[in-house]
C-alpha cells in the first residue's frame, strides 16, 4: 500500500504475447474512471501526488506501460498493443469488468498523449473523453532529438542503458504511426482537453497547436499553462484534475 488512497496492483494485459503489468489504482466512489497513459520512459511513481489529490469520486489508474514493467525485456512499440493494455479496466461488455464497470476518460502525458487519443478511436463506445498533457504530436525540441541520436552512434549501444534504448525505439516507431492516428482524429466525436505548458523544455507548445488543427472544431479546448513545464501532472496536479472534470461534464452534457 502506498499512502492511504491508492495501491499497487498487477494484472495480465491481453497482448499477442501477454505481459504482467504493474499499476497504481486509486479506487473511486463515482461512475468515472480516468486511465493514465504515462510518457516515455514509463514511470508510474511520479504520479503519486496526482493520485493523492484526486477527487474522492474519481477512479484513477496509472500503469507502467508495456515494455517498461518488471521483467519486460523488449520494447513494445506499436500503439495497438499499448492501448490493448487497458482492456481489463473496460466494462464487461468490452471484455473487461475485472475492476468494475466505469465510464472511461483517457489521459495521456507526452508520448502517452498519442495513446490516450488512440484509445478513444479504438474503443469509441467506451471512452467518453480525452485529456492530453504536453502531448508529443510532432517532434521534441531539437536538443532532445540530438540526445536521442546519440544512442544510435556506432559502437555506443552496449554502453547505453536498456531503458534508454527502449525510449529510442518508441520515439522512432511512433513516426510511422502518427500520420494514420491524426487522420483518424479528424472524426473524433468525444470532448478533448489539450493542456500544454508555455515553458515546456522537451515538447514545444506547437505540438498542442498541431493537435488542435486536426481535432474537430468545437470538440477540443486548448489550455496553455503560464510557466508550465513538461511535467504538469507534478507541477499542477489539481489543474490537470480540473481538466478531467471539464471533460466529464462535457461528456455528461
Amino acid at each position: 500500500m502506498f499512502g492511504s488512497s491508492f495501491r499497487e496492483i498487477t494484472y495480465t494485459a491481453p497482448l499477442p504475447q501477454p505481459l504482467e503489468i504493474d499499476a497504481f489504482h486509486r479506487p473511486g466512489e463515482g461512475d468515472w474512471r480516468v486511465f493514465v497513459f504515462t510518457g516515455t520512459p514509463s514511470n508510474k511513481f511520479i504520479y503519486q501526488r496526482f493520485l493523492r489529490v484526486a477527487p474522492p469520486d474519481l477512479d484513477v489508474v496509472v500503469l507502467t506501460r508495456p515494455g517498461f514493467g518488471r521483467g519486460h525485456r523488449a520494447p513494445v512499440t506499436d500503439f495497438d498493443s499499448q492501448v490493448a493494455a487497458i482492456k481489463p479496466f473496460l466494462p464487461k461488455s468490452h471484455g473487461g469488468g475485472e475492476f468494475g464497470d466505469k465510464k472511461i476518460v483517457t489521459m495521456g502525458v507526452s508520448y502517452g498523449g498519442e495513446l490516450a487519443l488512440k484509445a478513444a478511436l479504438d474503443f469509441p463506445d467506451v471512452v467518453k473523453g480525452v485529456v492530453t498533457v504536453a502531448a508529443l504530436i510532432d517532434e521534441p525540441h531539437d536538443y532532445a532529438l540530438q540526445l536521442e541520436k546519440i544512442g544510435g552512434i556506432n559502437g555506443i549501444e552496449p554502453y547505453v542503458p536498456n531503458r534508454w534504448l527502449k525510449v529510442r525505439a518508441e520515439i522512432a516507431a511512433r513516426r510511422a504511426q502518427i500520420g494514420p492516428l491524426l487522420d483518424g482524429l479528424k472524426s473524433l466525436s468525444v470532448p478533448v482537453e489539450v493542456l500544454h505548458g508555455d515553458f515546456d523544455s522537451l515538447v514545444p507548445r506547437s505540438n498542442a497547436e498541431t493537435l488542435m488543427k486536426v481535432l474537430p472544431r468545437g470538440g477540443a479546448n486548448l489550455e496553455i499553462v503560464p510557466g508550465g513545464t513538461h511535467y504538469l501532472e507534478l507541477q499542477y496536479p489539481r489543474r490537470v484534475h480540473r481538466a478531467i472534470q471539464r471533460v466529464i461534464e462535457r461528456a455528461e452534457a
